[in-house]
């Protein structure tokens, strides 16, 4: 409120933060608030227009109270997981055991810790269109600190940027739930009612200071720190905001750590002054800054820069958060280690006249050389299909396995009264997210019987995921795109079967249609099509385009997802699926026959109906058994 008041039948009463360009920073202490608990605090579009049903002016995005209105909530939170959402798009980022809970070694829920939030614009220009919005949030505590970001070039994120420009009121809560598990359940399990213990949490020490007040120079002295650890050039230290950390340069090398001191919040290390707010808090450390104000790069996309920290020369927007890095210079790169920023802003410029590559392939599989992308899985087959699957030597030897012209073909041995002998290929290297997955197949497997699939899946199933971006089965010419995950995923999007992704609820997965003619023997009568998965931090979009329509930017080997539009589906991350749903995904690609879905669907009565049509010569003309595929390449999202 813009005074002391609980007048809030009063719109006048309400004080707007405009938080756009801003760094807020806060104690808290959660003194034991636990599963079922939810501290937090959030920014809403308030006023609504008119009052809602109890008379006030308050809205949310959940419309409660009956006004409907934007929403960011800057931390839901208790001892087992700290959620930031954007209610107008869903990204999220979360702290989760090990790095957050009770006796966590890095943030250790027991005790007080602080936490920090900055809005960092990032502006091409006065009126430019691509002006973009970063969160950055920290979380530290004494010595150790988690840092993470979302946002950037093409974020759904922007889309909360003029409400964040122009303010929202800032709104602190304490509710409890029996049914907290989409905030807490990875530390608090699942299946029961959740029991908030309801005691008093503290949210104190609250600072809200502009990104301009704060000086990358503005390092302290060595003084008695020995700094012989330190390395500015591998950035081998510790993120900690810690005394000797800033006073051997880490305030410098960086541009995503937190600087040692800046205008209006200084570290109690250097005033010996212990910090206000929740109880004994260890005293703050400043939050993480954005790699604008460590640089002096003024340049627009396409442009050739010095990286910060770095000689060598990228395309506009194409340093490392840590900017030590140049992905489009550098032949070995790899890959940022944390999600690629814009970092072009500032007072000077180093543009060269011509823009750089583009990135490389993180895998490229193709040809000759596609063969080495995978290892050959020759375990019994989950889904109790009538197939044996064969070892590399052994597909070799049969004659499953051949390179054509440069067309990979993955065969089988229907017709053969024995189960099928086919082959299930699993990549050598698991992916996290933050990666673009894309396959051109020039020919799948079709035919009554057949089930085959392009998909992905994690560790210790299905605790970490399966995407299934391709699966047919039997004469079906539309694919079925699916997610399976652990409890807690629920996707209530447009044309979804079933929003329920819980592999162990007796459901199928959150399911969706494909395209026409997306797969099956119409996918091949128009000569195939390329496939473009695409997993950030935001969500996971799938793309297909038959032949005649593969975009340019594919073709050329510089996949931009930016120019491709809309994809036939969106799973987005939020509230109702946290992100760390799916991790270390392994890319597979495998012709299974009958089993748990193609042989219990029509037109068979059973599976061992199916498994006779699939072994029966007569039958070998009516399937179409083989795969053909042009690459497998992965790229950086």
């Amino acid at each position: 409120m813009n005074h002391d008041t609980t007048d809030y039948q009063d719109a006048s009463n309400f004080e707007k933060l405009q938080v756009a360009g801003q760094t807020l920073i806060t104690t808290i202490a959660l003194n034991g608030a636990s599963c079922g608990c939810n501290v937090n605090f959030f920014l809403v579009n308030m006023p609504a227009e008119t009052p809602g049903e109890y008379g006030d002016y308050y809205c949310d995005a959940n419309c409660v109270g009956g006004n409907c209105c934007a929403e960011f909530d800057l931390a839901e939170m208790n001892n087992q997981a700290l959620q930031i959402t954007n209610h107008n798009c869903d990204p999220v980022m979360r702290f989760v055991p090990p790095e957050f809970g009770p006796g966590s070694d890095t943030i250790d829920t027991t005790q007080p810790f602080n936490y920090s939030l900055t809005f960092h614009q990032n502006i091409y220009g006065d009126g430019d269109p691509n002006n973009n919005l970063v969160a950055y949030a920290r979380v530290w505590q004494h010595d150790t600190a988690v840092v993470k970001s979302f946002g950037g070039q093409g974020s759904a994120l922007n889309s909360q940027w003029q409400n964040l420009a122009d303010g929202m009121v800032l709104v602190v809560d304490y509710w409890e739930s029996g049914s907290m598990q989409w905030l807490d359940g990875t530390g608090c399990g699942y299946g029961y009612e959740e029991q908030c213990g309801g005691e008093l949490a503290d949210v104190g020490n609250w600072k809200l200071i502009s990104n301009d007040q704060e000086d990358a120079a503005d390092c302290p002295s060595q003084g008695s720190c020995k700094c012989d650890w330190f390395n500015p050039d591998t950035m081998a230290t510790a993120d900690d905001g810690s005394e000797c950390w800033c006073r051997c340069g880490g305030c410098k090398v960086s541009p995503l750590v937190p600087r040692c001191s800046w205008s209006g919040y200084t570290p109690s290390w250097a005033t010996g002054a212990a910090p206000a707010g929740a109880g004994a808090a260890p005293a703050p450390a400043p939050p993480a800054t954005t790699a604008d104000t460590a640089t002096t790069i003024a340049c627009k996309v396409g442009d050739t820069v010095t990286c910060p920290n770095s000689t060598a020369e990228c395309a506009g927007n194409q340093c490392c958060p840590n900017g030590d890095t140049c992905p489009s210079a550098s032949s070995n790169f790899t890959g940022c280690s944390k999600k690629r920023l814009a970092t072009c802003s500032g007072s000077s410029s180093t543009a060269a006249p011509s823009p750089a590559p583009a990135p490389a392939p993180l895998l490229d599989c193709q040809g000759e050389s596609f063969i080495d992308c995978w290892n050959f899985f020759t375990a019994p087959d989950p889904t109790e299909g009538d197939v044996v699957y064969v070892s590399k030597d052994e597909a070799l030897e049969l004659g499953l396995y051949q390179v054509n012209d440069g067309v990979v073909l993955l065969n089988s041995t229907v017709g053969q009264w024995t189960p099928v002998k086919s082959i299930r290929l699993e990549s050598k290297e698991r992916f996290s997210e933050g990666h673009l997955f894309l396959i051109d197949i020039k020919h799948m497997p079709a035919g009554l019987g057949t089930w085959p699939a392009w998909w992905s899946y994690g560790p210790d199933w299905p605790n970490n995921g399966e995407i299934d971006t391709i699966e047919t089965v039997n004469v079906e010419n539309i694919v079925q795109t699916t997610l399976h995950t652990s409890y807690g995923c629920n996707m209530d999007i447009p044309g979804i079967i079933n929003p329920d992704c819980n592999a162990e609820s007796g459901h199928e997965g959150c399911q969706v249609e494909g395209p026409n003619n997306s797969g099956g023997a119409a996918f091949n009568d128009q000569g195939g099509g390329v496939y473009a998965t695409q997993w950030t931090s935001e969500g996971i979009k799938i793309w297909m385009w038959p032949r005649s329509q593969i975009p340019q930017d594919i073709t050329a080997g510089e996949p931009d997802s930016l120019t491709w539009g809309e994809p036939y589906v969106f799973f987005p991350f939020g509230a109702n699926c946290p992100s760390t749903h799916f991790q270390d995904q392994v890319l597979t690609i495998n012709t299974d026959f009958c089993g748990d879905w193609a042989g219990e669907v029509s037109p068979w009565d059973s599976k061992a109906e199916c498994d006779g049509f699939v072994q029966d010569p007569n039958n070998i003309p009516k399937i179409q058994g083989y795969w053909q595929i042009n690459y497998v390449k992965v790229f950086a999202a």
